[in-house]
């Protein structure tokens, strides 16, 4: 019985995979002289596809040190290096993988534990792309001010606040659309 939920991707149908961004889901179709690989890269749809990986790695850090809190490890997230130190190296480990499979075609999406619902088929492709990709413009900016504008934080230099930026846009749109019924 926990095998099943262990294996959770053997459950999964192609219409759980649906949540938006789709993956070339681009309802703006380009035409380049680029190779076929690269044109399969979608930046807005891996960073969705990302952060759960970020955020399940960086929890687990977190509850790894909860016996420390107080005395030799902060309760903030964001002053917390061991917890960062996770996440980041999660961003460099799972980012290539994901971009590889993307280029590849590989269908990833079924070893993501995520299931689409009847709300999530609604949402305008087009609409949360614009949302991801304001929320990486953020997270980029944020990057860039924490990497050259502060004085602390210098040593993380893994683009978390990319993909995180673009995830939680996309997270506030869900929940936007869940509030107003849409």
């Amino acid at each position: 019985m926990a095998l099943q939920y262990l294996f959770f991707w053997t459950s999964k149908t192609p219409l759980d995979n649906a949540y938006h961004p789709l993956v070339n889901g681009s309802p703006t179709k380009q035409i380049s002289n680029l190779p076929r690989w690269l044109q399969n890269l979608d930046p807005q749809a891996a960073t969705v596809d990302i952060a759960p990986f970020v955020a399940g790695v960086g929890g687990l850090a977190h509850i790894r040190q909860a016996n420390d809190f107080g005395f030799t490890a902060r309760a903030s997230v964001f002053a917390n290096p061991k917890t960062l130190l996770a996440m980041h190296r999660t961003i460099l480990y799972v980012t290539p993988v994901i971009l590889l499979c993307q280029a590849s075609g590989i269908e990833y999406r079924d070893f993501i534990p995520r299931w689409s619902h009847e709300r999530e088929r609604r949402r305008d492709e087009e609409e949360v792309r614009k949302h991801v990709d304001v929320g990486m413009l953020a997270g980029a900016a944020c990057w860039v001010l924490r990497m050259y504008g502060l004085r602390w934080g210098r040593v993380y230099w893994a683009p978390m606040d990319v993909v995180m930026g673009g995830a939680l846009a996309d997270l506030l749109h869900r929940e936007y659309v869940k509030a107003h019924g849409l």
